[in-house]
């Protein structure tokens, strides 16, 4: 069998002995034909990172990690996370055989905490640090996760280059696959938290020599890249998270500069939609394209959306969302409206579809197959 994921890379990547995996990687790239119709954009496509074994890009920075931990000699592994990383740590860990702790933003959605449960890491919840988040509360955590892999010779799995260089890597991979499936892409969507898959993407792509300019995708409520990018501040750092979106609640990113940097060699730009834009994205991504993803994730598309109203990308213009975790990471925003669903009776039910039909228009001319 021909090597897959990550080992196909594996000249491109630093030295890690024999990978460890659960089949990460080599993500599909769909088209989005109604989006890009409906928003006057040339080709719209999505490379849905969301198939990865545990639903988010994640993974691939987390069989790079615990390659290298277990290439190392190391005694396990530590990192500090917002969900979808604490979740790939764990699969990888278990799979390398490597014990684990973990440092969890406490505010993290309920889907991001649970799938921890069946795996065997120390899981702790810390308070303070993404609901209103703030530089310095942020700082003490990582300072305290740094010692920690010192002390006891953990691997330091916190998905930055600036803490994770050769780890982080592994989302090098993403602008591989691009290169191969969608060389003729004149702009890359990429949500922006800590900066570190922005940079990944961007250096992939680089790389393969690929001239895609990246865009930068942060909400409004924590913007620092994009604020830097579009001259508001000097440095990628503000006061206080006043976003909602998990995930991107980094007032202080590690990778900032580096992802400034990034953007700016490939001739991108950065945009911060409101949280109200991003969660009206999610919904439209799902009901005109079938791809449901987290709002860090729709990020990108409410930040095209943005971009397409200010003439910024257009019918020229052949544009790659990466969409960077799974809707089911983040469902406690659909609650209310499953409580609200009508229930009925048996005997309502031919009223109710016949009303439904009526709604939706009007019946298509039925298709008739034959076999033999």
């Amino acid at each position: 069998m021909s090597a897959r994921g990550l080992r196909r890379f594996a000249s491109d990547l630093p030295e890690a002995g024999e990978f460890v995996t659960l089949g990460e990687g080599d993500t599909p790239l769909v088209g989005l034909p109604v989006l890009a119709r409906r928003l006057g954009v040339g080709r719209l496509s999505a490379k849905l990172e969301s198939l990865n074994p545990t639903g988010s890009y994640k993974d691939r920075i987390a069989a790079m990690s615990l390659s290298l931990a277990r290439h190392q000699g190391r005694r396990g592994w530590i990192a500090s996370s917002s969900g979808n990383a604490g979740v790939a740590m764990a699969a990888y860990g278990a799979r390398a055989g490597l014990p684990g702790f973990l440092c969890l933003v406490a505010s993290a959605p309920l889907e991001k905490r649970v799938p921890l449960l069946p795996y065997a890491a120390g899981v702790v919840a810390v308070d303070g640090v993404g609901d209103g988040a703030t530089s310095q509360r942020i700082t003490g955590l990582v300072d305290q996760v740094l010692a920690a892999a010192e002390r006891h010779d953990l691997y330091l799995g916190i998905t930055a280059h600036a803490f994770n260089h050769d780890g982080m890597r592994g989302a090098d991979t993403i602008g591989y696959e691009l290169a191969e499936q969608a060389g003729s892409a004149t702009h890359v969507y990429v949500p922006v938290g800590g900066g570190g898959l922005l940079v990944a993407v961007a250096r992939g792509l680089a790389h393969r020599g690929m001239p895609a300019a990246v865009v930068a995708c942060q909400p409004a409520g924590c913007a620092p890249v994009v604020d830097v990018l579009q001259g508001v501040r000097a440095e990628p750092v503000v006061a206080r998270v006043e976003t909602t979106v998990s995930g991107l609640q980094v007032p202080n990113p590690p990778d900032g500069v580096a992802a400034v940097d990034a953007v700016t060699a490939s001739g991108g730009w950065g945009t911060a939609p409101a949280d109200g834009e991003i969660l009206a994205a999610q919904r439209l991504l799902a009901a005109a394209a079938g791809v449901f993803v987290e709002p860090a994730a729709a990020t990108t598309l409410a930040a095209l959306i943005a971009d397409v109203e200010a003439r910024r990308v257009g019918s020229d213009d052949d544009v790659v969302l990466v969409l960077s975790g799974a809707g089911w990471k983040d469902l406690g925003r659909f609650v209310p409206d499953a409580g609200e669903l009508p229930v009925v009776s048996v005997d309502d039910i031919t009223a109710r579809v016949d009303d439904w039909a009526a709604r939706v228009g009007p019946a298509r001319a039925a298709t008739t197959r034959r076999t033999g």
